[in-house]
């Protein structure tokens, strides 16, 4: 990407959030926020060798404001970004029972009995 793709790209993503923040209520918007932080945070550590994975802790009250309309938004802001843009993958739930659901998909893959002994 260019220079002036990239200036075009920040100015979209500029307009597109101040719009949002005149649209949503002001928690959504604040959750949003949390959201592209760390995004950002996930970007400067890919691009100094670091983790590119990001968590940002969820309240209850987080989980009901993050509606689809609100993902979408977040998937628009995203595709700004980057020159093919951020594969957005949004995870609620324990970590452990994520980690055992990734693990039991391996081993059925791999053409083990998951739940055997």
């Amino acid at each position: 990407m260019d220079e002036e793709q990239f200036l075009e790209r920040a100015k979209q993503f500029a307009l597109h959030l101040a719009d949002l923040q005149s649209r949503l209520d002001p928690a959504s918007y604040d959750l949003l926020l949390r959201i592209l932080h760390g995004i950002n945070d996930a970007i400067v550590g890919r691009s100094a060798g670091g983790p590119t994975g990001i968590d940002v802790p969820f309240t209850a009250l987080d989980r009901d404001l993050f509606t689809p309309a609100l993902g979408r938004e977040l998937a628009k802001l995203t595709s700004l970004l980057g020159p093919h843009g951020l594969q957005l993958v949004v995870e609620f739930g324990n970590q452990q029972e994520n980690d055992r659901r990734e693990v039991e998909a391996i081993a059925r893959v791999s053409g083990m009995d998951p739940g055997g002994a």
